[in-house]
């Protein structure tokens, strides 16, 4: 009896040490697959982030394409209202400004790339650059509602006002009637005011993608 009572008591042992090492198996092959995962995860967050690098620096290039024109036509649309309030302008002044006031240009901007990595859950680490990312595109959204809106209204009010007394196609004013009356003054008025928000929209977005930027080089830089 004595000696069936040991037994059992080596049995018991052993079957506790199995365990244990099953136990500890398990969880050294759990820990292993989560370094595995976590190292597959930052390859791919690593090359998410590389690819917006990319679109940040495609925007930030039609930014500066467009600065140009939106000086152009913002320093346009306030001489040509400065020259309505004088009094009538002449033919030659007409023929300067209409054609290119007329002119519309909405930003071609880029968000595949941020879109992806918004919906992507690699990691908790980049939360900042999520929101930083977040902002960008509530600004993009404004400045494209904004243009479409503006490049609409200023194509039907200005061929609406001025129809008949300019040709478009050919670049020519007819007659200084239209170009002359409240009217027109009025929406050139409202011209020089969507501009200016316009300039607002584009500023906010502009600095948010240097920041942006910014923020994505410093992940980067140990990589």
């Amino acid at each position: 009896m004595r000696l069936a009572r040991f037994f059992n008591k080596i049995d018991w042992k052993i079957y506790i040490m199995e365990l244990f090492i099953v136990i500890l198996g398990i969880s050294i092959a759990y820990q292993l697959n989560i370094v595995y995962e976590k190292g597959i995860n930052h390859k791919l967050e690593l090359t998410a982030v590389q690819n917006l690098k990319k679109e940040i620096q495609i925007n930030i290039d039609e930014f500066e394409s467009l600065d140009e024109y939106r000086t152009q036509i913002t320093n346009d649309s306030k001489a040509l209202l400065a020259h309505l309030r004088k009094g009538p302008i002449s033919l030659d002044t007409a023929n300067k400004y209409v054609f290119r006031l007329i002119r519309t240009s909405t930003p071609d901007l880029q968000q595949e790339a941020a879109n992806f990595y918004l919906n992507s859950n690699y990691s908790d680490a980049n939360i900042d650059l999520k929101n930083e990312l977040l902002t960008l595109k509530t600004y993009f959204q404004e400045l494209l509602d904004v243009s479409d809106g503006y490049s609409g209204r200023k194509d039907s009010k200005f061929k609406e006002a001025l129809y008949g007394s300019v040709d478009f196609p050919s670049f020519e004013v007819k007659d200084l009637n239209a170009i002359n009356s409240l009217k027109f003054k009025n929406i050139i008025w409202d011209q020089t005011s969507d501009e200016h928000e316009l300039n607002r929209l584009f500023h906010l977005s502009f600095e948010k993608l240097k920041e942006i930027r910014s923020q994505v080089d410093e992940l980067l830089k140990d990589e």
